[in-house]
């Protein structure tokens, strides 16, 4: 009995007692016991974090599972890497035709793409972060190995068989955050959140990651923490103008300027539109924004009388189609009549070619309006142009995809000289918009191309809206 009571005290062996009597029956009856209870808590122990850690549709970590799996990597040394949100745009659609089950043989096969692709990466870490999101740890990618991997999964997940009535174009849209042991988990998160906002704004399918230190001082916000700065930011009219001008292919001259807007923070610093514009259409106060800014600009062109010229500017698809839109501009063009053939609205190739029935009749009141309408980020996706024949559309502007090096990439020119002619049959100017060098400018100068804009002309030049604070 001394032997034994040793070596479990000692060396944690529990062997059977050797013997008949009560007393060695009893102690072995007890641990027995004791060995029941300890599998059964070790299961019940299994079973719960399973429970609280694993998605029971998919068998993948959760979001907890996720932001522990996040938390820890963040303490190793020398730790880089890229944290991806996939969201599945249709997911809502599919549930709605089909049923859960349809929902989860697609993430299944979603799932099953992914890790195909990561087959060859050590440590990744794919996790359920909501109803129809993905989030992927890749822990050690350079970043141009995070920008590859990107790139494959938008093509791989953009070919999954999908049911009937299910759009393909816009399945996925993914949001890469690249990131450093200095950063955090909440920083890492809110930018890929960020920066999935972006990517869906773009319109269909496709991933978006920040330039590095792009939002260096703006990423720690979450979606309420946004939308408490923007309603701010309106409601003190934070917004800073910015004018670029399209300068023409013949003589350089100025045609009209284009209206860049940022946003000014509590410590006074600039935020850059594609920072902030997909996180006002989340927090749902982007035709607040649009308004805004557009009740600015008339305020500025009715203020400085001198700027004779024509000003452009981006107005989102939810203003467009929102129900007050007309109203909105025939508000301000009764209080600056004289303006109104300086105002042109730019919109989206790719929203005006999926809204475009809806769209018709507003471009139509626009330009009853005296507002001109142009047409940008075209060529950015495969788009047909026959909305030139149907719509008051008074010109279009090439996406900087198209121009970057166009000098050395010929199917770019040939796309812009058969785009050239349909618009001059149709009367259309066409522009081309991130020029960033003098051997893109030549080659889309003998293509045809009406003006350009870019960084190779001038740099945006900041208005002191004088207009901010005039009644």
């Amino acid at each position: 009995m001394e032997n034994w009571a040793y070596l479990a005290n000692i060396c944690h062996e529990y062997q059977d007692l050797v013997g008949q009597d009560v007393i060695a029956r009893m102690v072995n009856r007890l641990v027995a016991k004791g060995r029941d209870v300890d599998n059964i808590d070790s299961m019940i122990d299994k079973g719960i974090r399973s429970k609280i850690l694993l998605d029971e549709d998919t068998g993948l970590g959760n979001r907890e599972f996720f932001d522990h799996r996040l938390d820890a990597l963040l303490k190793e040394e020398g730790i880089q890497g890229a944290v991806y949100f996939i969201h599945f745009n249709e997911g809502e659609l599919v549930y709605t035709l089909h049923g859960r089950t349809a929902v989860t043989q697609i993430f299944n096969q979603v799932i099953g793409s992914i890790n195909m692709l990561l087959h060859k990466l050590s440590g990744c870490y794919l996790t359920r972060r909501g109803t129809y999101e993905l989030a992927l740890i890749a822990p050690g990618v350079y970043i141009t190995e995070a920008e590859q991997l990107a790139q494959r999964m938008i093509k791989t997940l953009s070919s999954i068989a999908l049911p009937i009535g299910v759009e393909r174009d816009s399945f996925v849209h993914i949001g890469v955050s690249y990131f450093s042991q200095a950063e955090n988990s909440y920083q890492i998160k809110s930018e890929a959140d960020m920066a999935l906002r972006s990517a869906q704004l773009q319109g269909p399918s496709q991933w978006f990651m920040f330039e590095p230190g792009e939002v260096e001082h703006v990423r720690a916000k979450g979606s309420l923490q946004w939308r408490t700065f923007l309603e701010k930011a309106i409601a003190r009219n934070a917004f800073v103008l910015f004018f670029q001008p399209v300068l023409a292919a013949t003589n350089e001259q100025s045609l009209h300027h284009e209206v860049l807007v940022k946003v000014r923070d509590e410590d006074g610093q600039l935020i850059n539109a594609r920072v902030f514009l997909p996180m006002a259409v989340k927090s749902g106060v982007i035709k607040e924004v649009d308004f805004l800014v557009l009740s600015q600009v008339c305020r500025l062109l009715n203020y400085d009388r001198h700027l004779t010229e024509s000003c452009s500017l981006n107005l989102s698809i939810e203003s467009l189609l929102s129900k007050n839109l007309l109203g909105k501009f025939k508000e301000i063009l009764v209080r600056y009549p004289k303006i109104s053939s300086q105002l042109i609205v730019e919109i989206s190739e790719y929203h005006l070619v999926n809204e475009y029935l809806r769209l018709k009749p507003v471009l139509s009141q626009l330009q009853s309006l005296g507002v001109r309408l142009f047409i940008d980020k075209v060529g950015q996706y495969i788009e047909s142009v026959d909305y030139l024949k149907e719509c008051p559309i008074s010109a279009i502007k090439l996406h900087a995809s198209i121009v970057i090096n166009i000098h050395q990439r010929s199917e770019n020119q040939i796309f812009v000289k058969s785009l050239v002619k349909i618009c001059q049959s149709q009367q259309v100017d066409i522009y081309a918009f991130g020029v960033e060098c003098a051997e893109e400018w030549r080659t889309l100068k003998k293509l045809g191309v009406n003006g350009g804009q870019g960084h190779y002309f001038t740099e945006p030049m900041s208005q002191v809206a004088k207009a901010i604070h005039q009644p």
